[in-house]
Order: structure tokens, then C-alpha cells, then sequence
């Protein structure tokens, strides 16, 4: 496994400092004005304007969070691995997942991969797609 690169982390840390910033900086020339003066911001925009500060402070702080932890994000415990490739078909080919029975050799499928069982009739489709 390599070690990421140190810039990487640097880089990250900065991109965490823009939104917490921007965040932090309205939130104190929101609340810093004196209320009721020729300049001061109403109440109401003083409210909408803290909770759109609050949501840049929260993104802020989950970049440098999962930038400077050692596990990105929530996950505890190993990576996560990717899914297990798709069962190659059997020698005799596909088969049913109705009744088991082995497809035969010179079934026609529709483009979209729905096949009839020989044996039981049923529908299917072999790329394992919901009709």
C-alpha cells in the first residue's frame, strides 16, 4: 500500500478552511452588529443568515474531519471490499433459477437477456436484471 502523498493532506486542510471561513465569518458580522442601530441587520435575517452559515461551518469541519483522520468519514473497521465478480455460467451454461435445470446450449435470449426455460416454462433473464 502507498502513502498518499503529504501535499495531498495540506491541499485538503485548505479546501476545509474556505467554507469554514465563510461560514464563521458571516455568522460573527451577522451577530457582531449592535441590534436595533441605522445599520444592523433585522432578526429575521440575522436567523436565515446563521442557519446558512451553520450548514458552510458543518461541511468545514466534516472536510477537515475526514481529511485528518485516519479513517475518512464514520467507517470503523476494515475498508470496505468490492462485491465478488458475478459466477461464471456452468459447463452445461445458465440456469434456471426457478427449478435448477441447465439451459441448453441452442436457447435463444432477447437482446436484453430474457431467456425460457426449457423444462419449466418460466421467464428469466441470464444478466440477472428484474423483468
Amino acid at each position: 500500500m502507498s502513502r498518499p502523498d503529504p501535499s495531498a493532506h495540506v491541499l485538503g486542510r485548505l479546501i476545509a478552511i474556505v467554507p469554514l471561513g465563510i461560514g464563521v465569518t458571516v455568522l460573527v458580522f451577522l451577530w457582531g452588529a449592535p441590534f436595533g442601530e441605522f445599520h444592523s441587520p433585522p432578526l429575521f435575517f440575522r436567523v436565515f443568515g446563521s442557519f446558512v452559515a451553520l450548514g458552510f461551518v458543518l461541511v468545514g469541519l466534516g472536510i477537515a474531519f475526514a481529511k485528518t483522520s485516519r479513517h475518512p468519514g464514520l467507517h470503523q473497521g476494515p475498508p470496505p471490499s468490492d462485491p465478488p465478480p458475478p459466477a461464471p455460467p456452468t459447463a452445461g451454461g445458465y440456469t434456471c433459477p426457478h427449478c435448477n435445470a441447465t439451459l441448453q446450449q441452442d436457447a435463444e435470449a432477447s437482446p436484453l437477456g430474457d431467456v425460457k426455460c426449457a423444462y419449466c416454462g418460466s421467464w428469466f433473464n441470464i444478466h440477472g436484471r428484474k423483468p
